[in-house]
């Protein structure tokens, strides 16, 4: 095995080692050579999450180019040595690393060579020279595709919190414009976006052409603010997550619907002790999430009764409710933002106790200043209060 001596000469020709001891070369080197562009010893400590710190590294060299040689074991007795070439993130290509971000998520060059628009082969050859860049594999191949190496993990970590924090910040300078241009990622149920949200866009880009709104519908999972899944959301029950600006802007209550068809054929109940003789439609998620408070309240009220009320159908979709309600199935207890779509539908046992439902604007906390999420949620807010009288409880 080669001393460090000779590791440092062949590393760096030009300096005159041949005469230091091997203490000279651990201690004094740095002072002797760093204008000249020799290494210098430094504590492990500094380089504790180099991927050679992982191979029993005891000393540290640190190189002119950013790069390190470590040594295993003593300097005097050297078990081995460790080329490191660091990241000089200075000169580091950037689209070399947007390429890596986008072959992780999309798992194969070909998938990524489609959503980059370039070839496969030019995708391969910019993860190679990355790789030859960094000193280290990024990827390796299996039977499902590509996986990250354990430092190419580390690294993807690295250029992700990168990437999110470029979109924070290039989202702060737009909102110092005088006038909020971009998308505002906005999430709620599939019932609440598809009847009353989506109604609403033409009017909004109307009224601020510069903003662009990205609708991410779901009954099942509530997408992560803090993690940035969505700007902002509309949720019908109190968001429990810590440092979310929640935004209490409306109350309202929901009621018993059938449709005429369905009336007609089983008859209009006139007390709760009548709903013992008639289909329930209710809400049952996989997920075990309930996008609304209370959502199948009209099953508790019923058992607050002394009533075994079960349901006769249930689905995972509020707007499936809905629609099977409308379809003659059977009773269910529906928004009025759906149930007024409709001419098919007739309330029953208006006077029958129903919770408050509240309708929250939630975001992050480091979106307090927005001015496009303050723009969306004014704008929600005062369509509601326009669209919703006579509806609202809390106004």
């Amino acid at each position: 095995m080669p001393t460090l001596r000779q590791v440092l000469e062949r590393e760096f020709p030009q300096l005159a080692l041949a005469g230091l001891s091997a203490s000279e070369l651990e201690q004094r080197v740095a002072a002797k050579y760093v204008g000249a562009g020799a290494p210098c010893t430094t504590s492990s400590r500094l380089f504790r999450d180099w991927p050679g710190n992982q191979e029993n590294v005891t000393h540290w060299y640190q190189l002119k180019d950013g790069g390190a040689i470590g040594v295993q074991g003593s300097v005097e007795e050297p078990l081995g040595y460790v080329r490191y070439q660091q990241n000089k993130i200075k000169h580091m290509d950037w689209n070399r690393l947007r390429t890596c971000r986008v072959v992780h998520q999309a798992g194969s060059f070909t998938k990524a060579a489609a959503v980059l628009s370039i070839t496969q082969s030019a995708v391969s050859r910019q993860i190679s020279a990355l790789e030859e860049e960094i000193g280290c594999a990024i990827f390796i191949r299996d039977n499902t595709g590509l996986v990250p190496t354990e430092v190419g993990e580390q690294f993807l970590v690295s250029i992700n919190q990168m990437w999110e924090s470029l979109e924070l910040g290039l989202a702060q300078l737009n909102e110092m414009q005088e006038e909020p241009s971009g998308p505002i990622v906005l999430t709620t149920t599939q019932a609440f976006g598809s009847a009353w949200i989506s109604s609403k866009l033409s009017r909004f880009h109307r009224l601020y052409p510069k903003l662009e709104i990205k609708l991410l519908f779901s009954d099942e999972a509530e997408l992560n603010l803090r993690q940035r899944a969505a700007d902002c959301a509309i949720r019908f029950k109190k968001p429990t997550e810590d440092q979310l600006v929640r935004l209490l802007i409306a109350e309202f209550k929901y009621g018993i619907f059938g449709s005429r068809e369905y009336l007609d054929a089983n008859g209009t109940p006139e007390t709760l002790e009548d709903l013992v003789d008639h289909g329930i439609v209710a809400f049952s998620s996989s997920t075990g999430v309930e996008p609304i408070n209370d959502i199948n309240w009209l099953l508790d009220v019923g058992a607050q009764h002394g009533l075994a009320l079960k349901p006769s159908v249930q689905m995972n979709s509020i707007y499936g409710i809905y629609r099977a309600v409308e379809a003659g199935t059977g009773l269910a207890s529906i928004p009025f933002y759906l149930s007024q779509r409709s001419k098919k539908l007739i309330e029953v046992l208006k006077d029958a106790p129903r919770p408050v439902i509240p309708v929250y604007f939630v975001y992050a906390e480091e979106l307090r200043h927005s001015k496009r999420i303050k723009i969306l949620r004014d704008f929600i807010a005062e369509e509601i209060r326009r669209d919703w009288q006579g509806r609202i409880v809390l106004k």
